[in-house]
């Protein structure tokens, strides 16, 4: 067999750049690299990969000078088509930094990008330029400027498209002040203000027994509010602060006083039943009886009292703090400032024509009583029910709660935020009304406000038009009329965010009432009807276990 011809060791050596009709040409002033192409007898067409080699030969290195693709694209194309073509095929990119900062302006960074080809190298003096411009000037870590700015860290990014990423600056966040704040010192006290538990729901306070204390003893502390601390942007600007919101105590009376040495501590000038306050404490006098009934006459006091049985029909207990009744209360009126807690129940009778003839209890605070019939309860703060409530009425301006395994048959309840019971209704059919969100006022009022909105609109479209017109008349006719202008102006803006203010709160209150519910954690009677802000259900069969919630403007059930 004859021998394989040999393979060329490797493909032939290029021509060389002035042997292809090339001439390349540096610009000093530019750091550009140019090339002309000049067609000659031996230029042939290269590809990329070619076209960078032979200029690399000609001593200009891709390190050095990188080649910029669409400028060498074009030049090939001449070449193929044999044209002549001055073009420039390598721009320097000097290595820049940019400045961003963060909403706040308590955080600056930088971003630094290398350099290209024959670009410059960014330098401390760009990167105090570019601090200068974005205007940053507080919290600035100069090490980490000298650190943008080194040679090492340059060319390990020039000729690449990596960036650098830093914090550079930080600023000092502003710290507000702390609200003043009352401390109360009695661990035993009559309390009158809501009380919310974690859910946000308003609890009924038990009182338990009225504590006394003497005179002199510690009441409530008042610890002052604080100053704000201002902050800085990394610009420079100071960031305002606020300072804590302060509170006075309130001295209800003489009861009270503040100590001698310590202004910010109030103590008891007397001994009686302390009773904490929105803004204070006071000392109420306890009165203690057997009972009430035609022996005692009706008992109007100054205070809180304490009866350790019964009120009897037609008896009248009217007191301007807390009432405790041990026994029952018959159709007697019942009147508090404070927290009415009966630990019998309270019977009254349907047929009495006044409400101080009925079983008919009001307070300022809370209710709270073993049991409900024929009778008529108003609170503005909670109402709780041990076991059962027949034929009454019930109102609360939060919730109202029957505990343990009573139910609710007949009259009404109605509360602003929920009703909770074990059951409503009963076998035989009894009409049992159970409302919560009461709002037909409230959108009353909302509709109205509403259409002084749009009126309020309607006139400033007017001013406008008006203030379009004397704009129009002349210089004359406009300085005439400035003031009245202005004038009419702020008025309207006034009215408008007095309005757009009481809106808000109406539409939170109303929010507030869309979310109110009825749960009933056994059993719903036929005859049970519900309503929650307006909208009615009524129960035409048994329900176990159920809520009742507003859902797109209908009651919804949840079991």
């Amino acid at each position: 067999m004859g021998e394989k011809p040999e393979k060329p060791s490797s493909e032939a050596p290029l021509p060389s750049a002035l042997e292809l009709g090339f001439a390349y040409q540096f610009h000093e002033d530019s750091r550009e690299l140019w090339v002309a192409f000049d067609p000659l007898e031996t230029s042939r067409e290269l590809s990329k990969e070619q076209f960078q080699q032979i200029t690399q030969d000609a001593g200009f290195r891709p390190e050095e000078f990188p080649l910029t693709p669409q400028s060498v694209s074009v030049l090939l194309d001449t070449v193929r088509r044999r044209e002549a073509k001055d073009i420039c095929i390598s721009i320097p990119v000097d290595g820049r930094v940019e400045v961003f900062l963060n909403p706040s302006k308590l955080l600056a960074g930088m971003v630094l990008f290398g350099a290209q080809g024959q670009g410059k190298p960014v330098d401390r003096a760009q990167i105090d330029q570019v601090l200068k411009k974005s205007k940053v000037s507080h919290g600035i870590m100069e090490d980490t400027l000298e650190k943008l700015a080194s040679e090492e860290l340059n060319q390990k990014l020039r000729n690449t498209a990596d960036v650098y990423c830093t914090v550079i600056a930080y600023g000092e966040g502003h710290e507000n002040g702390v609200d003043a704040r009352l401390e109360t010192l009695i661990g035993d006290a009559s309390d009158r203000r809501p009380q919310e538990d974690e859910h946000g729901t308003v609890d009924f306070l038990d009182l338990g027994e009225f504590p006394m204390i003497e005179e002199n003893t510690p009441l409530m502390r008042r610890y002052p509010p604080t100053k704000g601390k201002a902050g800085m942007t990394v610009t420079g600007k100071t960031i305002r602060a606020k300072d804590g919101k302060d509170i006075q105590f309130k001295i209800k009376d003489a009861s009270v006083k503040p100590a001698e040495d310590d202004e910010d501590l109030l103590i008891a000038a007397s001994s009686g039943l302390p009773v904490i306050s929105e803004k204070g404490v006071h000392l109420e006098a306890i009165l203690k009886i057997d009972k009430v009934d035609i022996e005692t006459g009706h008992i109007r006091y100054r205070g809180s009292i304490e009866i350790k049985g019964d009120v009897r029909d037609g008896m009248q207990v009217i007191a301007t703090g807390d009432i405790k009744i041990g026994g029952v209360v018959d159709a007697a009126f019942i009147k508090a400032g404070g927290h009415i807690e009966c630990l019998g129940g309270v019977i009254g009778h349907t047929g009495s024509e006044y409400m101080t003839d009925k079983a008919a209890l009001v307070a300022e605070c809370s209710i709270k009583a073993r049991f409900a019939h024929e009778a008529r309860m108003q609170a503005k703060q909670e109402i709780i029910i041990g076991n059962q409530v027949m034929h009454s009425h019930l109102s609360s301006e939060t919730y109202i709660q029957v505990q343990g395994k009573g139910q609710v048959v007949g009259g009404s309840l109605k509360a602003a935020d929920c009703l909770e019971m074990s059951t409503s209704g009963a076998l035989a059919y009894t009409e049992t009304h159970l409302e919560v969100g009461e709002s037909a006022e409230l959108q009353e009022t909302y509709t109205e406000l509403l259409a002084q909105l749009s009126h309020l609109e309607d006139q400033k479209y007017q001013l406008i038009e008006l203030a379009r017109k004397t704009k129009q008349a002349g210089r004359e006719e406009l300085a005439k009329k400035k003031d009245q202008l202005i004038r009419a102006k702020e008025t309207l803006q006034v009215r408008g965010a007095q309005l757009n203010k009481d809106i808000s709160q109406i539409e939170e209150q109303l929010r507030r009432y869309y979310a109110s519910k009825i749960v009933i954690n056994r059993r719903a009677y036929p005859g049970t009807l519900i309503c929650i802000a307006g909208h009615k259900y009524e129960v035409n069969k048994e329900l176990d276990k159920v809520t009742f919630i507003l859902k797109e403007d209908k009651v919804f059930i949840q079991q």
